[in-house]
C-alpha cells in the first residue's frame, strides 16, 4: 500500500501501538530486578587489568597522572591510561609498602630493603638508604620544607635533608622504635604512628611528644589531612580524627564494625576514601558518617587520589574510579 492511500486515523493507531510495545518492553526488562538494581549506580570501580605480581599494597597517582602499584614481594609497576596495561619497573623482588611524591618527577618508595628514589615518576629506581641501620621502611613522607622522613620497624624515624642521599635517626621522645605511619599538618607539624600511639613533632621530625587520645592503644597505618586542617588516622579499629593539628584525637563516626582500615585518601572535594578489610568506604562529612562505596567483602590495602581519579590497591590488582 502506498503512503498516499493511508487513512488519517493511522498516525493515532500507530502511536498507540508503539506506546503499548514500549510499556511491554519496560515491564519485561524489570522482571526479577530488585529496587536496588533499578537504582542508578553511585560509584563504579573498574579493574585496571593487573598488575599480576601479587597483592597490591600501595598505590600512587603521580603528578603527571601515571599510576604506580607496589606489590608484596614483586616490586613496583607503573601504568599510563587508567591502569590498563602495566610495566614492571626496575624495582623488583621486594615488597613495596608505600610511595611519596617529591618535587617535580621525584617519587620515593618504602620497601623492606630501605628507601628507593625515582626521578622519572616511578619508571626507574635507585636505592637511597645510606645511613639507615634499620631498613624495614613502612612509609615515607616528604615534608613541605623538603625534608624526607621514613618510618621503620626497629629503627624508628629517620630524616634526610638531601633527598634520600643520606639519613639520620630522629627518635628523641620516642620510647619505642616501631614506626608505621607519618602525616603532616598545614601548620608544618608532623605526626607519626609509633607502636600503638601517635606522636607529634613541631621541629620537622627531630623530636617527638606523645599526643592525647580517647581510644585504646591501636596501631595507625596511615595519616592524612583535609583542606579544613583536620587530620585522619587509619587504624586497626577504624578511623580517628584530630581538629587541632594532632594534639588530641577522637574516634570518628565509625561504621566499620571494628574493621582494620589500611589507608585513607582525601579528594579535591574533601571526600575521604578508606581502604578497609571489607572494601572501600567513603565519607562526605569529615568522617562523621561513612558509607560502603564498592569492592565489598574483599581486602583493599591502599587508596590514593590524583588527576581526578581514586585508585585502590587490592588482591588482585588495581581498581580505579572517577
Amino acid at each position: 500500500m502506498r503512503n498516499h492511500e493511508i487513512k488519517q486515523t493511522w498516525p493515532v493507531m500507530a502511536l498507540a501501538f508503539m506506546f503499548t510495545i514500549a510499556l511491554t518492553a519496560v515491564a519485561v526488562a524489570g522482571i526479577g530486578k530488585t529496587a536496588e538494581e533499578h537504582a542508578p549506580e553511585e560509584s563504579t570501580w573498574v579493574h585496571g587489568d593487573g598488575p599480576y605480581g601479587g597483592s597490591v599494597w600501595s598505590v600512587l597517582v603521580t603528578r603527571d597522572g601515571l599510576i604506580l602499584a607496589g606489590t608484596l614481594s614483586h616490586g613496583a609497576y607503573f601504568s599510563a591510561g587508567e591502569g590498563l596495561g602495566w610495566l614492571q619497573s626496575n624495582l623488583t623482588g621486594v615488597s613495596v609498602y608505600g610511595f611519596a611524591r617529591g618535587a617535580r618527577e621525584t617519587v620515593f618508595a618504602a620497601t623492606q630493603n630501605g628507601v628507593y628514589r625515582s626521578d622519572d615518576n616511578g619508571r626507574n629506581w635507585t636505592l637511597a638508604s645510606e645511613g639507615m641501620k634499620e631498613r624495614r621502611v613502612q612509609t615515607v613522607l616528604v615534608h613541605e620544607s623538603g625534608r624526607v622522613l621514613a618510618a621503620t620497624l626497629g629503627g624508628g624515624i629517620y630524616i634526610s635533608d638531601d633527598q634520600g642521599a643520606s639519613w639520620q635517626e630522629a627518635n628523641e621522645g620516642l620510647p619505642l622504635k616501631f614506626a608505621y605511619a607519618l602525616g603532616a599538618h598545614q601548620d608544618g607539624s608532623i605526626v607519626a604512628g609509633v607502636t600503638n600511639r601517635i606522636y607529634r613533632s613541631t621541629d620537622g621530625g627531630k623530636s617527638w611528644n606523645e599526643t592525647r587520645t580517647d581510644f585504646p592503644h591501636v596501631r595507625s597505618h596511615a595519616i592524612v589531612g583535609n583542606e579544613d586542617g583536620w587530620l585522619f588516622a587509619a587504624t586497626d579499629e577504624g578511623v580517628y580524627y584530630s581538629e587541632d593539628a594532632g594534639n588530641t584525637w577522637k574516634e570518628s563516626g565509625n561504621q566499620f564494625a571494628g574493621s582494620v582500615v589500611y589507608d585513607l585518601a582525601v579528594t579535591s572535594d574533601n571526600r575521604i576514601f578508606a581502604a578497609t578489610r571489607e572494601g572501600i568506604y567513603v565519607s562526605s562529612d569529615a568522617g562523621a558518617t561513612w558509607e560502603p562505596d564498592g569492592l565489598d567483602n574483599q581486602p583493599v590495602y591502599a587508596v590514593d587520589y590524583g588527576s581526578g581519579r581514586v585508585v585502590a590497591g587490592a588482591n588482585p590488582g588495581v581498581f580505579y574510579r572517577k
